[in-house]
């Protein structure tokens, strides 16, 4: 006897449990008529019922509620041949809820005995790399402090653009987002967000991601952030993983701005469906190609990176790269540059110069440093860093120094449509 929770429309229900009741009621019960997603969970989690029987269409249904329900029983999604807009979400059993009950039936054994292993029956195609060589993904994080991550992240984007590299900006700061403010974008959308949810409901396609990239300048699209901090939520886990993987298969660099907080919730790590605040960070880092540490040249900030070192190894961080900010006087660079190499034997160190002059005309205007402060040493710097192989790969040439940038740079952002290129 199979114990059955039933999800379904009305006349789709109504039919199953005449049938099943009428004709198989020695092989089958419905043992629960759930209305919604949220008592379907419930009454799964509280172990009632073997399979779980339910539309693909149901309001709040994804990757994330399907993968709590694998963990408590088995799934059979109803989905009709003609709702093509509805996706399998990965489930290996699904139906067709017009299919006549004694086919139901057999869908349902065959997902009771577990003719395809749990595993396997759950998938996540965005974890699979694409053949050939994939995009990479460069993070910029630092301790906390307001070392100047968003500042370093958003002008190593433009200027990998300008040497030639497709290059996507991710706004992936749980605590405060900033990117579309700092580059002038005023038609912001939770970027971050929709790709999320388009994951989520197995619609994240190469068409799908792409309109979610405004380009901001030639070679540089942004994946803009939650906009409302209060919005971190909806960055679940498994969907952030999802994402990462879309866009490295995307090609190109991607270069990730995150918060610096690196904890996991101890408590929601245990339930492994619970949204957690660092997800973002954490994904990011363990999947990371290039780690660029951005700290500030005070003992303050270079003691919060030595600290946090042995948590980025814990993670599977990749070897990082140390960018100093704000260097100048009273201590000299050279003097910081030591410190490190005692304490971080063989971590590459760069040094940029303090320059809150170019920066606050750059913060003014909405514009990059190569637009606001072109001839700048910061900008110099950075450019530096952007050429490098680590970064941008042995196949790219560094760009040659080139006029500064004319025109209205911030307003041409504002014009360019979300989504468009």
């Amino acid at each position: 006897m199979i114990d059955v929770v039933l999800c379904a429309s009305g006349s789709d229900e109504v039919r199953i449990v005449h049938d099943l009741s009428r004709d198989h009621r020695e092989d089958a019960r419905v043992v629960r008529r759930c209305a919604d997603l949220a008592e379907t969970l419930a009454v799964a989690a509280a172990g009632i019922g073997d399979v779980v029987l339910i539309d693909l269409g149901v309001r709040g249904l994804g990757r994330d509620p399907l993968a709590s329900l694998l963990r408590d029983a088995a799934v059979v999604g109803l989905r009709a041949p003609e709702d093509g807009e509805l996706t399998a979400l990965g489930l290996r059993h699904v139906v067709d809820p017009a299919a006549p009950v004694a086919t139901i039936l057999e869908v349902l054994r065959a997902a009771v005995a577990g003719d395809v292993d749990e595993d396997a029956a759950w998938t996540v195609p965005a974890e699979e790399e694409a053949p050939g060589e994939p995009g990479r993904l460069a993070v910029v994080w630092g301790p906390g402090g307001a070392p100047g991550r968003s500042t370093v992240a958003v002008n190593l984007a433009a200027e990998a653009a300008r040497a030639g590299e497709e290059v996507v900006l991710v706004d992936a700061d749980t605590y405060g987002p900033a990117l579309s403010q700092v580059l002038g974008v005023l038609d912001e959308a939770p970027g971050l967000v929709a790709a999320c949810r388009a994951y989520d409901r197995d619609a994240l396609d190469e068409d799908t991601l792409d309109a979610l990239l405004p380009l901001v300048q030639p070679g540089l699209r942004l994946l803009s952030g939650i906009g409302v901090p209060a919005r971190w939520p909806e960055l679940r886990r498994s969907a952030l993983e999802g994402v990462w993987g879309a866009l490295r298969r995307r090609g190109g660099l991607v270069v990730a701005d995150v918060a610096a907080v690196l904890e996991e919730d101890e408590e929601l790590s245990y339930d492994t469906a619970a949204p957690q605040r660092n997800a973002a960070t954490l994904t990011a880092l363990q999947r990371a190609d290039v780690l660029l540490a951005v700290v500030g040249a005070d003992p303050i900030s270079l003691t919060r990176l030595l600290r946090e070192r042995a948590r980025l190894q814990e993670l599977g961080a990749p070897a990082m790269e140390v960018l100093v900010n704000r260097v100048g006087s009273p201590v000299p660079g050279e003097r910081v540059r030591e410190l490190l190499d005692q304490r971080l034997p063989g971590v590459p160190v760069h040094l940029l110069p303090d320059d809150p002059a170019a920066c606050r005309a750059a913060r003014w205007d909405g514009a990059l440093l190569a637009e606001a402060a072109p001839r700048s040493a910061l900008r110099r710097s950075l450019r530096e860093i952007a050429d490098s192989a680590a970064l941008l790969g042995e196949e790219a040439a560094p760009v040659i120094d080139e006029e500064p940038i004319r025109g209205p740079w911030p307003r041409w952002r504002r014009l360019v449509p979300i989504g468009g290129g």
